[in-house]
């Protein structure tokens, strides 16, 4: 047995299997096939675009996730030694 000879042939049966993916994934959306290389970079950047939208969003989602956390945490605990203290609620 060959380990080299079929390390390299399954490398080739994955290589060819993404190029496969990307042929079917072209010829899926008409746009992709007649894309030139300004458009790929205008493309590129809109995408970098909108993951760092992404990452932005989410950041921003959960540091008020956790503000809020805070905030509840804060009025629960309050309601309890309020409440064992015998003190009315304002």
């Amino acid at each position: 047995m060959d380990w080299s000879n079929n390390f390299e042939q399954f490398l080739n049966q994955v290589n060819e299997g993404q190029r496969q993916f990307f042929t079917n994934l072209t010829a899926a959306m008409p746009g992709m096939q007649s894309s030139n290389t300004s458009n790929m970079r205008q493309n590129f950047d809109n995408a970098l675009k909108f993951q760092e939208q992404s990452v932005t969003s989410s950041l921003e989602l959960q540091a008020l996730l956790g503000r809020l956390s805070l905030e509840t945490q804060k009025q629960f605990w309050q309601g309890y030694f309020s409440l064992l203290r015998g003190e009315q609620s304002k």
